[in-house]
């Protein structure tokens, strides 16, 4: 199931990463929350109150897309 813009909303607004590393964030939830046998809302839920696990889920974001931020 696609997680919806308005469901990653909230997470990308505290996310310091170029725009289009933004694409990469959907998939990149979905793999945490399968990893870790929970559902994407609740990984969305985790990414917002702890901040090193929204960071690294950033830093993952940026590297796939290649984008720097130069």
């Amino acid at each position: 199931m696609a997680l919806s813009a308005s469901a990653l909303a909230p997470l990308a607004a505290q996310m310091r990463m170029p725009a289009s590393a933004l694409y990469a964030l959907p998939t990149a939830v979905e793999v945490f929350a399968r990893k870790t046998s929970m559902s994407a809302e609740r990984m969305i839920h985790e990414c917002l109150n702890n901040a090193p696990l929204r960071e690294y889920l950033a830093e993952i974001c940026i590297q796939v897309t290649g984008d720097q931020g130069a």
